[in-house]
């Protein structure tokens, strides 16, 4: 997924700040002129002034990518800032679907030994019933994807220790557009991600799937850290950063935090520029989510959440996990000792394609 060795990667942030707040979008070079941006916002509903639109722009044009492949706020900010540059931004994935397509079940499939598993083997309908599916009519032949429902996820996992979806053909070579279908398919039914078995990446390379990553560290340790606990003094913080972090309204995140504070597995810590949030799972501890604002990037307060986040542990689980697709947060989770005990490919499923003016 990278155009050279994990850790010979560097960090390639923009940051564009002014008196409205801050913008940070980060660049991982997918392959060569693409890349994929992780963007930030504080506060949510910013706009760019005049002059850091220019920069935004300017520090873009300097980069070695022709496309760039992220998912814009809510606001449209990166739209209404590119757009009167001449840039052009354009959904990843339509809003459409290319062929012909209906929704089944795995009651339906046809019996005939022809059909194969998009891993090659016969076909195995056991315990499928939670599986939501459509068949595709590719030329004569037709074809069947199915998925598990995950709220706003959809799951295509066939490994052998777990079965939360499966791609069914006559023909491997209709695996590839069968996969597209499916996506256009639940860009449709409004879900923001897909997630697939590494096995199947041949077949959605072209929408630029990133690895997804789940971390695990055993027997934590305890850290002197400075993170508060969520308290009055600093709800307002939270309920700010939550804001940014999930891309909602205030009243939103007021609402999410009065659920998971009411939920006893729950922890929240907060630094002067970001959060973390831990669940207790029996024996199994959970890093929920870790967030820095875009102006306080850089300034060690990751570190300094993860200290807090793995102290709340120490003593309390056998182990704690994680999950990730940014590589800038894997290199900070490996320094604290997490490994990586499997990995899986996400299509976001709402990304837009930015390309730079065509006189570039």
């Amino acid at each position: 997924m990278s155009t050279g060795p994990e850790s010979e990667q560097k960090d390639d942030v923009i940051v564009v700040e002014d008196d409205q707040g801050a913008l940070s979008l980060e660049l991982m070079p997918i392959r060569e002129g693409v890349a994929r941006g992780f963007l930030h916002v504080s506060p949510r509903n910013m706009k760019l002034a005049e002059s850091s639109r220019r920069k935004l722009c300017d520090e873009l044009v300097s980069r070695p990518y022709s496309k760039v492949l992220v998912l814009d706020n809510k606001h449209r900010l990166l739209k209404n800032a590119l757009q009167k540059s001449g840039w052009r931004l354009s959904r990843a994935i339509p809003q459409k679907a290319s062929m012909q397509c209906s929704m089944t079940t795995t009651y339906d499939l046809p019996l005939d030994d022809s059909l194969l598993d998009s891993s090659g083997m016969r076909v195995d309908t056991r315990n499928t019933d939670q599986m939501h599916g459509i068949q595709v009519d590719i030329g004569a032949r037709k074809a069947w994807a199915f998925y598990t429902d995950d709220g706003v996820t959809a799951r295509i996992i066939h490994e052998a220790e777990r079965k939360l979806g499966m791609m069914i053909a006559s023909n491997p070579d209709d695996f590839e557009p069968l996969a597209g279908c499916l996506l256009e398919f639940l860009v449709m039914a409004g879900k923001s991600w897909a997630v697939f078995s590494m096995d199947m990446g041949r077949y959605i390379r072209k929408y630029e799937p990133m690895p997804m990553w789940r971390m695990v560290l055993d027997r934590p340790i305890g850290f002197q850290h400075s993170a508060q606990p969520l308290s009055s003094k600093n709800k307002r913080d939270a309920v700010r950063m939550f804001s940014e972090y999930y891309d909602e309204t205030k009243l939103e995140s007021m609402l999410r935090l009065m659920r998971m504070r009411s939920d006893a597995t729950f922890s929240m810590f907060l630094v002067d520029g970001g959060f973390v949030i831990t669940r207790l799972e029996g024996d199994t501890g959970l890093i929920f989510d870790i967030y820095v604002t875009p102006g306080r990037q850089g300034e060690g307060l990751g570190s300094e959440l993860m200290k807090c986040a793995i102290t709340q542990f120490a003593g309390r689980v056998s182990s704690c996990y994680l999950h990730t697709s940014y590589p800038r947060a894997k290199r900070l989770y490996e320094k604290f000792g997490f490994k990586t005990v499997y990995s899986q490919l996400g299509i976001r499923l709402d990304e837009v394609v930015v390309e730079p003016p065509r006189s570039r």
